[in-house]
């Protein structure tokens, strides 16, 4: 029963078509892997143009700033993936109208910064992807993003508020929140998904304003302590923590009559003083089934509401 990512992520994995320049360096062949799905810069036969809906470009530089004009007659790409140096360049006749789901920032780069001309707008896109770079954000930029936008809270001039405007959007995973309120901040109306990752709150109290989430996810909060909170997502169902190493205090998690399904994993031991007693608790909160076991140098907890 974990959380599904599907339609959440644009999948890292999948097969897609990659263009380049250099397509061939010494001892070392660019698009091993691609099946055939290699481009040269610029260029794709009249054959290929319908089968293409997935592309990454992949300059050599950054002295090559925009993207190909062939990249807009693709009458079926629905993925694009580019450089962050793309982006101060970017136009919205770039972009084919087929186009559902941008990433910006490719394998090699180090969270470069990224600025948008908040006057653009690329109607079209469904799905964002900025958490390979530090980028700030606006809404009215993206009229149409209503599956999942990945970001990071680390850029300055980056306005939280911004994404709380985004009234369509069903799924966020925002990076590095300094603070409850700056999740908050984040948190528009629409939320169905809420994935928190490498942020410094230490518990959630104060938490408001996710009143449709069903889903959340914690991930890699080296300060978080505690859950309190967590019991005002009223609607919430499946619930992840991991990689949250001081977690100490569940707080009242267990009481919250709509979740159905929860784990914590990778987030130490200090969170169950008394195995017995987790269990009871768990038990008269109506969890069916109720895992609790050593993992490694952690201990696993899944409890289940509904098998």
């Amino acid at each position: 029963m974990a959380i599904s990512y599907l339609d959440k992520i644009i999948p890292s994995g999948s097969p897609r078509w990659l263009m380049g320049q250099t397509l061939h360096l010494p001892g070392k062949e660019k698009f091993a892997g691609y099946k055939g799905k290699g481009l040269s810069w610029g260029v794709i036969e009249p054959d290929q143009l319908n089968a293409i809906d997935m592309l990454g470009l992949w300059p050599d530089d950054t002295s090559t700033t925009h993207i190909p004009p062939i990249v807009a007659t693709l009458p079926n790409l629905k993925t694009l993936i580019i450089p962050s140096w793309f982006v101060a360049d970017l136009k919205s006749a770039d972009l084919p109208a087929s186009l559902e789901a941008l990433q910006v920032g490719v394998a090699n780069e180090k969270k470069p910064k990224v600025y948008w001309d908040k006057t653009l707008v690329f109607p079209h896109i469904q799905m964002l992807d900025l958490g390979r770079v530090s980028s700030d954000f606006y809404a009215g930029c993206f009229t149409g993003l209503d599956r999942t936008l990945t970001i990071a809270a680390d850029n300055k001039k980056l306005s939280l508020q911004e994404i709380g405007r985004c009234e369509k959007l069903a799924n966020l995973f925002l990076h590095k929140a300094a603070s409850v309120a700056d999740i908050n901040n984040a948190g528009a109306p629409n939320l169905q998904f809420a994935g928190w990752m490498e942020a410094k709150n230490t518990d959630f109290i104060g938490l408001e304003g996710f009143n449709q989430v069903r889903e959340v996810e914690i991930k890699w909060n080296k300060a978080l302590t505690s859950l309190e909170g967590l019991e005002q997502l009223p609607q919430l169902e499946q619930l992840e923590i991991a990689g949250c190493p001081k977690l100490a205090n569940l707080g009242d998690i267990a009481s919250v009559k709509s979740l159905k399904w929860m784990r914590i994993i990778d987030c130490g031991s200090a969170w169950i003083p008394n195995d017995t007693e987790l269990k009871r608790r768990f038990t008269q909160a109506g969890f069916e089934k109720i895992r609790l076991e050593p993992y490694g140098r952690h201990t696993l907890l899944e409890a289940w509401k509904v098998l």
